[in-house]
């Protein structure tokens, strides 16, 4: 079981936080459950499992739907194409799954305006963050190449075991 697991050097009972909400109501599977676990672990205290972050990620806090419109507006010289095309994205982002919407259109919207992405960069994460982006566009790059190649001629070919094809060629004659 995940939900608990007992830390026995530290002394801890350590819950998952779905499992600790549900054992404090009484009457619950999984409040008999951490009664049970700490029956047979009187002296041990109890804890929440923390989940680790990257501390370095970004994660663009505001940049909203409505705050991208503000800024093409206020940032192109025609803004009424670009913003139409992302009226378009969005359109056809409610086909997709929710975890595939907002990604791929922040994403489009940083690579068009890399400036947003780079403000207030230090010159070393700047020159780590273009670093990155080269490399992530060198195997977007070559995996597009190699999507773009055409098959061989052998994959065109399906091969028939020696009776098989016998079989085949007297039902075609």
């Amino acid at each position: 079981m995940t939900a608990i697991r007992i830390d026995y050097p530290s002394r801890k009972i350590i819950l998952s936080s779905a499992f600790e909400k549900r054992a404090f109501i009484p009457g619950t599977d999984e409040y008999d459950a951490l009664q049970a676990v700490r029956t047979v672990h009187p002296g041990f205290t109890l804890a929440t499992r923390q989940f680790k972050k990257n501390a370095k990620q970004e994660h663009y806090r505001g940049l909203t739907y409505d705050f991208m419109r503000d800024y093409i507006d206020s940032h192109e010289t025609e803004p009424k194409p670009v913003l139409a095309k992302l009226d378009e994205m969005i359109g056809i982002s409610k086909g997709h799954s929710l975890s595939k919407r907002y990604p791929t259109i922040k994403s489009w919207f940083l690579e068009r305006y890399p400036e947003y992405a780079k403000f207030g960069m230090t010159d070393k994460e700047l020159a780590e963050w273009t670093k990155k982006k080269a490399a992530a566009t060198s195997t977007s790059e070559t995996e597009k190449k190699e999507q773009d190649a055409p098959a061989p001629e052998s994959a065109n070919v399906t091969e028939f075991p020696a009776s098989e094809q016998e079989n085949s060629q007297k039902e075609s004659a």
